[in-house]
């Protein structure tokens, strides 16, 4: 059942900046030019809170996947993550091991859906990309990716998360031992360029690594993704 009387709170700028992570007069500009829905009561802005939620959510660009990457190749600046991959995408229990035996974890749920027709075609060209860098980019993260995106079959997921809890040598710039993969699949150059950009981004918060680390399900990561996205679009 839903908490009608946490849908229906009323809340002030304060509470809504709180909310939303923003500076009040951030807010309250956004409230002048219309852009987020208030109300003007006895001289003081209120909002209530399902009304705000509704609005961040249509902020998301809640459309179809392909519309998605249509709009992300169009050079709009909004990258929402958390709509590029799913839980069945998302692997918890990555081992340590050498790169082959750990690329080959993070490409099981594409062979085991059939996505990928071929498993040792692919992971020979990942291993291959490999061999000329590692795509480690250091501080626990790696993005295991082909040379060329637009070789990647059609219907693959833009890309996967794997999180190895004990950390695994990868060949990491800084020497550190790689936790968290993004295994990115997308065959869009300019989809494949973003996503590597955004994930760079995360590095700029510990904490959010910290937090993929510790996750205890896959609904917890996509929750840290939906976080982060909302971060972004309030920039």
């Amino acid at each position: 059942m839903k908490n009608t009387k946490t849908e229906n709170e009323i809340m002030t700028l304060r509470e809504v900046a709180a909310y939303l992570k923003l500076p009040e007069k951030k807010v309250e500009k956004m409230v002048r030019k219309k852009e987020i829905p208030a109300t003007l009561i006895a001289k003081e802005w209120r909002f209530m809170r399902s009304v705000v939620d509704d609005w961040l959510m249509s902020k998301m660009q809640v459309i179809p996947h392909n519309d998605l990457a249509m709009l992300i190749e169009s050079g709009t600046d909004i990258l929402p993550i958390s709509r590029l991959t799913r839980g069945d995408f998302i692997l918890m229990d990555i081992h340590p091991g050498i790169k082959a035996e750990v690329l080959r974890q993070l490409i099981r749920p594409l062979v085991e859906s059939g996505i990928i027709a071929d498993e040792e075609a692919f992971l020979e060209k990942l291993i291959q990309r490999e061999k000329l860098l590692s795509t480690s980019i250091g501080k626990g993260v790696a993005i295991p990716h082909i040379r060329e995106p637009r070789q990647n079959p059609s219907g693959l997921p833009d890309f996967l998360v794997g999180i190895c809890r004990e950390g695994t040598d990868f060949e990491s710039p800084d020497g550190a031992k790689t936790h968290i993969f993004f295994l990115l699949c997308t065959d869009s150059e300019v989809v494949h360029i973003k996503i590597m950009a955004k994930i760079a981004a995360f590095l700029r918060t510990p904490q959010i690594l910290e937090r993929l680390i510790g996750a205890g399900s896959k609904e917890e990561v996509i929750k840290i993704l939906i976080e982060e996205d909302r971060k972004m679009l309030m920039i």
